[in-house]
Formats: structure tokens, C-alpha cells, sequence
């Protein structure tokens, strides 16, 4: 499994969610102080579905990430190619 650790810019860190990221695989988001674990349903052009399975909360949610991108910290993706961490770098 190979593993990448990278700085992108919250536009980048967009691009990848909404192009390379594929229903089944696993994100974990860090939003400033929130984290979201979970295994994306779908991505319809950058909205994610996911199944967050958080320790206390859990459920499906819909997350825009063109709206959420100025809060990004950190996107980690696994999928069975490997595994992806995406730092948010200033601009």
C-alpha cells in the first residue's frame, strides 16, 4: 500500500476530494477543531455523502467542500491503492 503525504492549497485539496475521491473509500476531514471519520456513499462533483463513524456522533451527512474549504486542515484518504494525506497549506 503506498502512502503520500502532501501540502496543497484549499483549492487543490477541493480539486482532489472532488475528483479523486471514490464511493467506498475512507476520509478523514480535520475542520479547525472538528474531526469527521467515515466511508464516502457518493461525490457528486465535490459534495460528499458520508457515513461518519465518529465515537460520538453518527449517521450520513452531506458535506459541500467548496463551502467548507477555508476551514480544511487536513483531508486523509484510504482506498485500495493506498493511503493520501492532504495538509491545507496558507495562501
Amino acid at each position: 500500500m503506498k502512502e503520500e503525504n502532501v501540502c496543497v492549497s484549499c483549492d487543490e485539496l477541493c480539486e482532489y476530494l472532488e475528483n479523486e475521491v471514490k464511493p467506498g473509500d475512507s476520509v478523514k476531514l480535520s475542520l479547525g477543531r472538528c474531526y469527521i471519520p467515515g466511508k464516502v456513499v457518493t461525490n457528486n462533483d465535490g459534495i460528499l455523502q458520508i457515513q461518519v463513524e465518529g465515537e460520538t456522533i453518527r449517521g450520513l451527512t452531506s458535506i459541500d467542500v467548496e463551502k467548507i474549504k477555508d476551514f480544511l486542515i487536513e483531508v486523509e484518504h484510504e482506498c485500495k491503492d493506498g493511503k493520501c494525506t492532504l495538509e491545507a497549506k496558507d495562501e
